[in-house]
C-alpha cells in the first residue's frame, strides 16, 4: 500500500501529487488576520473565490465552478506572479520537469506506450504515465509557464489519455499487480488532470476515462475489487477521487458519497487504524505513521474541505475537530526544523525519493492549507509554528524545487511580518498508543522507538524497509544543528545492525526478517511529568534471536540516562548495546572523537577497544558518559551503500548509484553469550568535551537501581526520581503493586508524581508514597485516581478502565 511512481514527476505518491504539485487554496485568500483572529468573512472560503478559469459567468455551474476551483487548488490560480522571483523559481522548476518528460513522449506513428521509458508492461508504468500527464497539465494552466495554454500541449494530453485508456487502462482490464495503482494511483492521477484540463477534453473521451475510474473504484468504502474496507489515507484518498468524479461527471451524488463517507476517518479509535486521542495516529493495524499515511489524509482532507467550503456540499461534520486537534497532537510533535522524525515514518524512511525532509514539507503544506479552518487561536500558533520551521531548515529547504502553489503558501507566512517563529520548546511527549516518545532539549530533540504485543517491530513491504530490523527494538534518533544527518543517504550507509540505543546480539537476519511482526512482551511505554521530565523502558525479545533484555531511558533536561539489565543471550554471537553511530558525511568526517581525554585517529578504519573507559565526546555531537565504566569499543569507518539495497520495489526501488558516508560509532560489548549483563551510560547532547569530562567527575544523574525487576535513576539539580517497574517492586520510597513507570519531582512543598502502566494490561494498580517526610495532603485531577494520605506516607489507587491505556496519571502531594 502507499507506491511511488519511478520516472514520475513527484514520484512519492504519498506527497500527494507530489512535492509541491498540490497546492494551498488558503494561500490564494489569506490566511486570517494579523492577529490570527479571523473574522467570519477571513475564514468562509468558498469555491468562487477560488475559481479564477475563464469560463464566461452565464455558463458556469456548480460544477464547472469546483471544477475551476480545483484547479487552481493544484496550480496555485490568481496568487501566482510570475514576476515575483521566488514564483518564476517554482515556474522553472515544473518547467525543467515538464520538459524532462516530453524527451520521453514516444512520437512514432503507431506508440504503444505514452512515454518510451514507461511502457504499458506493469500497472506501475501506467499510475507513472498518469502522474507525467497531470504534472504537464498543470505546467499548461500555470500563467508564467513556457507551455501556459498552449494548444499543442493541451492536444497531446487529450491524445495521451486516450492512448492509455485504450491501450491499458480501462474497465476491460483486469488487476494484476499492486492493486493500489489500479484503485488510487492511476485514477487520482487520471482525474486531476481532467480537471485541469478542463473543456480541452472532449466530452466522449471525458466520458471514457470517468467510467474507468468508476470501475475501479466504484465505492470508496472498500478497496482491493471491494474486499477489504478502506481506512484512513486511503480512505481519503478514494474519497477524493470520488468527489472529483461526481464533479467532471455533473453528479451531485457522487459528491455527497465521497464527502460522506470521509466521516469514518474524523472520529477517535481504539484499535487498530486512525486517529487515537493521545496523538497517536496507525495504518496498516499495528504501524505507528504520524509521519507517513497521516499527512497523505491530511492533505486529501485540507484540500477538500478548501474545495467544498462555500459549495452546496460542505464538510460539515462536527467531528472534523479531531483533524484540527491533530495539527497540534499528531504532527507537530514529530516535526524538527522542517524535517519529520523517521521514529514515525515506517517503511518510507527507506524511499529515496521521499526523505524526511520531503515528508516535513507535506504536513508543512497541509497545515498551512487549513488554516482559515482553524479558530483564530490555532490560526496564529499554525502560522508561528510553521513559520518557526520553514526559517530553522537548514538542510533541503522547503522553497528549493517548490511548485507555485507550494511557494504561494510558504510566502503567505514568509513574507508576512506579522507572523514570529515559534521555537523548538523542551519538553517531553510520550504517544502509548504508537509507543513512540520524543524528549527535546535546548537545540536538540531526541526520539526512541519501541514495540510490544500491541505495535509492530517494523514494516517491510513492498520491496521496502529491508534492513528496518531494529528500528523498533528501543532505536534512538538524536537531531540537532546538523539538520540533514539522517537526510543523506544516512539509511543505506549505515551499518544497520548497530542502531544507536538498540542492544542486539550480531546472529545475521535476512533482508525484512520481522516485517509486521510484534514481540510476545507487553512492558513498552512509559511515564512524564509535568510535559518537561519522562521514564521509557521496553522488555526487549528481539526478532530471531533468543536475546532478552530490559531496557530504559530517563530524560532529563540536558541529558538521556541509558540503563540495560539481565543481557542474556545463547545465540552463539557477541552482544552489543550500541551508543553511537553517527554519520559525519563526507565533508565532516575528520569530526574529532575524545576519549577519557584523549584524542583519537580520525582516518577511516581506525577502531579501538576501551576496557574502562569513562567517557567520550564525539564533535558536534556530544558527551557519552559512563558513570561505571565499561567496555566500549569504537570505530570509524567509510561505509557505502546504494538505496537498491534496502528498496528494490517495483515502484519505489532506489538506484543503484552508491552514496558513502563516514561514520563515528561506539558499543558497549558484551561478549558472546552474556549472562545477566547490563550497562550504564549518559547521553550529553550538545555538551562539549569539557562538559562530559566533568560531568564524569561529578554525575548529576545517579542509579538507584538496575535489575530486571526495576531501573531507576535520581537527577539532583532537578530532584527528579524516575522508575522503571517490570514486576512490583520497591525502590527510593516508591512501591508499585504491580509493572508500572513512575517519575517524581520534589519541589518546595510538594511532591508530585506521575505513573502509568505501560503494559497496558491490568485493572488497577497501587502506588505507595513514602517520602521520609510527613504528608499533609494528596489530590489528582484525572480520572480514575484515589489518592489516600495518612501515617506519612500516601497510597495511590488507579482505576486503570479509566482514562486511556499507558497514558500517565498525575497525583500532587504536600508536605
Amino acid at each position: 500500500m502507499g507506491e511511488s511512481m519511478p520516472g514520475a514527476t513527484f514520484p512519492s505518491r504519498r506527497r500527494l501529487l507530489g512535492a509541491g504539485a498540490a497546492a494551498t487554496g488558503a494561500a490564494l485568500i489569506g490566511l486570517g488576520s494579523a492577529s490570527g483572529s479571523a473574522s467570519a468573512a477571513d475564514r468562509t472560503v468558498s469555491t468562487a473565490d477560488l475559481a479564477s478559469d475563464t469560463v464566461p459567468a452565464a455558463a458556469t455551474d456548480a460544477f464547472d465552478t469546483l471544477r475551476a476551483a480545483w484547479s487552481d487548488i493544484l496550480t496555485g490560480g490568481s496568487a501566482v506572479d510570475p514576476q515575483d522571483p521566488d514564483y518564476a523559481s517554482a515556474i522553472a522548476a515544473i518547467d525543467a520537469v515538464v520538459a524532462a518528460a516530453t524527451a520521453q513522449y514516444d512520437t512514432s506513428a503507431d506508440p504503444a506506450s505514452v512515454y518510451t521509458d514507461l511502457p504499458f508492461t506493469q500497472v506501475e508504468n501506467a499510475s507513472a504515465t498518469y502522474y507525467r500527464i497531470r504534472d504537464t497539465a498543470i505546467a499548461w494552466a500555470t500563467p508564467g509557464s513556457a507551455h501556459h495554454q498552449d494548444p499543442d500541449v493541451a492536444a497531446r494530453l487529450v491524445a495521451a489519455l486516450a492512448l492509455i485508456g485504450r491501450a491499458y487502462y480501462n474497465p476491460a482490464s483486469a488487476e494484476v499487480g499492486n492493486w493500489y495503482h489500479w484503485e488510487i494511483g492511476a485514477p487520482q492521477a487520471l482525474v486531476n488532470a481532467c480537471a485541469v484540463l478542463g473543456s480541452q477534453v472532449p466530452a466522449a473521451d471525458l466520458a471514457d476515462h470517468l467510467a474507468t475510474v468508476a470501475h475501479f473504484v466504484p465505492d470508496p468504502t472498500r478497496q482491493q475489487q471491494g474486499t477489504v474496507v478502506t481506512t484512513g489515507a486511503n480512505r481519503a484518498d478514494m474519497c477524493q477521487i470520488t468527489v472529483l468524479r461526481g464533479i467532471l461527471a455533473k453528479d451531485a451524488s457522487l459528491i455527497a458519497l465521497g464527502r460522506d463517507k470521509l466521516s469514518d476517518i474524523f472520529p477517535y479509535v481504539t484499535s487498530s487504524d486512525g486517529f487515537y486521542r493521545d496523538g497517536g495516529y496507525i495504518q496498516h493495524g499495528t504501524i505507528p505513521y504520524n509521519g507517513h499515511y497521516s499527512y497523505v489524509l491530511l492533505n486529501d482532507l485540507s484540500q477538500l474541505s478548501l474545495l467544498l467550503s462555500g459549495s452546496d456540499w460542505p464538510i460539515d461534520d462536527p467531528e472534523f475537530s479531531v483533524i484540527l486537534d491533530a495539527v497540534d497532537l499528531t504532527y507537530a510533535p514529530f516535526m524538527y526544523d522542517g524535517l519529520v522524525m523517521d521514529v514515525v515514518r515506517g517503511r518510507f524512511l527507506s524511499r529515496q525519493d521521499e526523505t524526511d525532509h520531503d515528508a516535513g514539507h507535506a504536513i508543512t503544506e497541509a497545515i498551512l492549507r487549513l488554516i482559515p479552518v482553524g479558530s483564530a487561536e490555532q490560526q496564529k500558533r499554525w502560522k508561528a509554528l510553521v513559520k518557526g520551521w520553514i526559517t530553522r531548515e537548514t538542510s533541503a529547504s522547503i522553497r528549493t524545487g517548490a511548485t507555485p502553489a507550494r511557494m504561494a503558501l510558504v510566502k503567505s507566512v514568509l513574507d508576512d511580518p506579522r507572523v514570529h517563529p515559534a521555537p523548538q520548546s523542551p519538553g517531553h511527549i510520550q504517544q502509548p498508543s504508537i509507543e513512540r516518545a520524543v524528549h527535546r532539549g535546548k537545540g536538540w530533540a531526541w526520539a526512541v522507538g519501541l514495540s510490544s504485543s500491541r505495535i509492530a517491530r517494523l514494516e517491510a513491504i513492498n520491496g521496502e524497509n529491508q534492513r528496518g530490523w531494529h528500528t523498533g527494538d528501543g532505536a534512538t534518533w538524536l537531531y540537532n544543528a546538523d539538520n540533514g544527518h539522517y537526510t543523506d543517504a544516512y539509511w543505506p550507509t549505515v551499518d544497520c545492525t548497530r542502531l544507536p540505543g538498540v542492544t542486539a546480539d550480531t546472529l545475521p537476519l535476512p533482508n525484512s526478517a520481522g516485517n509486521g511482526t510484534r514481540p510476545p512482551t507487553t512492558w513498552s511505554g512509559g511515564a512524564v511529568l509535568e510535559g518537561a521530565w519522562g521514564a521509557v523502558g521496553l522488555d526487549l525479545v528481539p526478532y530471531g534471536s533468543p536475546l532478552r533484555a530490559r531496557k530504559s531511558w530517563f530524560c532529563f533536561d540536558d541529558c538521556v540516562a541509558a540503563l540495560g539489565a539481565g543481557i542474556t543471550g545463547s545465540s552463539g554471537h557477541t552482544v552489543e548495546t550500541t551508543v553511537e553511530n553517527r554519520s559525519l558525511h563526507l565533508s565532516s568526517g575528520a569530526a574529532r572523537l575524545t576519549v577519557d581525554g584523549r584524542a583519537q585517529p580520525s582516518a577511516p578504519g581506525w577502531q579501538a577497544d576501551f576496557p574502562a573507559a569513562r567517557w567520550a565526546h564525539l564533535e558536534g555531537v556530544g558527551g557519552y558518559v559512563l558513570p561505571d565504566g565499561g567496555r566500549l569499543r569504537a570505530l570509524r569507518e567509510a561505509r557505502t551503500g546504494a538505496w537498491a539495497d534496502i528498496d528494490n520495489g517495483p515502484s519505489t526501488g532506489g538506484t543503484s548509484i552508491p552514496y558513502s558516508n563516514t561514520y563515528a560509532t561506539l558499543w558497549l560489548d558484551h561478549g558472546v553469550d552474556p549472562q545477566d549483563a547490563g550497562y550504564v551510560y549518559l547521553l550529553l547532547p550538545g555538551a562539549t568535551a569539557r562538559e562530559t569530562a566533568r560531568t564524569a567527575d561529578c554525575p548529576d544523574v545517579a542509579v538507584l537501581a538496575n535489575s530486571t525487576t526495576v531501573q531507576a535513576v535520581h537527577a539532583a539539580r532537578a530532584q527528579v526520581t524516575a522508575a522503571n517497574f517490570f514486576t512490583a517492586g520497591s525502590v527510593a520510597g516508591i512501591t508499585v503493586s504491580g509493572p508500572a513507570s513512575v517519575v517524581q519531582r520534589r519541589s518546595g512543598g510538594r511532591l508530585t508524581l506521575a505513573v502509568s502502566d505501560p503494559t497496558c494490561t491490568q485493572t488497577s494498580l497501587t502506588v505507595t508514597v513514602d517520602p521520609g517526610v510527613r504528608l499533609r495532603s494528596g489530590e489528582s485531577g484525572d480520572a480514575g485516581v484515589d489518592v489516600q494520605v495518612g501515617g506519612g506516607r500516601s497510597v495511590i489507587t488507579l482505576d486503570l478502565a479509566q482514562g486511556l491505556p499507558g497514558t500517565s496519571r498525575t497525583v500532587r502531594l504536600r508536605f
